[in-house]
Formats: C-alpha cells, structure tokens, sequence
C-alpha cells in the first residue's frame, strides 16, 4: 500500500478564511481531508466529534492562543500529532510549544505553502491515517 493510500484527515484551526482557503488549495483532495475551525470553542467540539490524523494550530486565536488550546487539547488526552504555526520565528514560542505537547513549529514564511504538505506528512503517524 502506498503511503499516500489512505486520507490524512486534518483540522486547521486559524480564524485567518484566507490562509484556510489557501491551505485547501495547497493541500491535495486525494491525500488530504481539511476540516476547518475559526475559534477554540470550534475545534474542541470538532475534535469530541471525529478523528484527525494531525491538528494545525494558529498561534494567534481570538479567545486564547494555540498555545492555550495545544495546553487543552493535550490535557484532555489527545494524541494525534499537533503543529503549532505563526507568522513569527520565535525559538522561545516554539520550545514552549515543544514542551506543551507540539510535534512541531512552523513558521509561515514564503515558501509556508510550498512546504506544508511534506511537513504535515513527515508529522503524521501512519497510524493516525484513515
């Protein structure tokens, strides 16, 4: 079986609809299923509700951070891989992250879209595939 076989079931959690859209556009229909939220209240009932091979959040929510909801979404025992994503290279934000339960940090650059199919596939544990 291939690797790229099976769905790869995503939650993208960004209150940013341009970066959403242009995240679905990058990401392709036949490897990626992309669920999207806008607030943290969204994605924790998203995520009660259905099975994600990998979460991407946005470090800048309205309510709390992607930190905070990293926080919560591990504290509540989730184990599905979790990228943290921001506009800022901040190697203190990311160790943060790291240390709250983070797979890994990325930093929306220039070349973000470019990279970020490879980089969720290299997140996402083939066991988290649907």
């Amino acid at each position: 079986m291939s690797r790229y076989a099976m769905i790869n079931r995503v939650l993208m959690v960004d209150d940013n609809l341009e970066h959403l859209e242009l995240c679905r556009e990058t990401l392709p229909a036949e490897e990626f299923q992309l669920d999207v939220a806008t607030t943290p209240a969204d994605a924790l009932g998203k995520l009660q509700l259905n099975h994600y091979s990998i979460v991407v959040l946005d470090y800048r929510l309205p309510y709390m951070s992607g930190l905070e909801l990293l926080r919560r979404i591990r504290g509540k025992g989730y184990k599905m891989p979790i990228v943290l994503v921001s506009a800022v290279d901040d190697p203190d934000l990311s160790t943060k992250a790291r240390m709250a339960g983070a797979n890994d940090y990325i930093v929306k650059r220039f070349r973000y879209y470019s990279t970020l199919r490879e980089r969720l596939l290299e997140n996402i544990d083939p066991r988290h595939r649907f």
